[in-house]
């Protein structure tokens, strides 16, 4: 067996994964840190005015605590999420008019509020979606990966906030 052969193939993967590479480092591509939030800012609280979303709550502050701010309830700065929305709506049915497909769609408004109540941002929004096939016959692993994609959105939904948040102060 010749080594010529196999030194152009790991020659053409490596071309080809540099080429990947810079491919999506030419478009912006980048893995999301942690949020940069400037030194005033980095103590916040969190206010969920309709008082039912504890997996916000869990998710943010998962998310406030893995930035290294501060969570405090007499924080200068306030995040006053104004209403808060989770649906589960069926995206597509069979031919039988069972559902096959799901869309989970988490919505929320939010308002940044200072130290003296001043709404200082207004009218912020977000929202995350996620779409999954629902298999009758399998009903565990179904439920499984829908739990899965309620956490996953919880967590988009706070990383919005955050950044919008992280946003607001380094415009200043």
């Amino acid at each position: 067996m010749s080594l010529q052969p196999l030194h152009s193939l790991s020659k053409l993967k490596l071309f080809l994964a540099c080429s990947l590479l810079s491919l999506l480092v030419g478009c912006g591509f980048a893995l999301r840190g942690n949020i940069e939030i400037p030194e005033e800012a980095q103590s916040l609280w969190l206010v969920i005015k309709d008082g039912n979303s504890d997996s916000l709550r869990r998710s943010f502050s998962k998310l406030v605590e893995q930035n290294n701010l501060t969570l405090d309830e007499f924080a200068d700065n306030q995040v006053i999420v104004n209403r808060v929305s989770f649906r589960r709506i069926t995206t597509t049915l069979t031919s039988d008019s069972d559902v096959d497909e799901y869309t989970l769609r988490g919505e929320l408004d939010f308002d940044i509020v200072n130290k003296d109540g001043d709404i200082i941002a207004k009218g912020l929004e977000g929202f995350a979606e996620r779409t999954f096939e629902y298999d009758a016959n399998d009903a565990a692993a179904a439920n499984s990966r829908e739990a899965f994609l309620n956490n996953e959105i919880w967590q988009n939904l706070s990383q919005q906030i955050l950044r919008q948040y992280a946003a607001y102060f380094r415009l200043r």
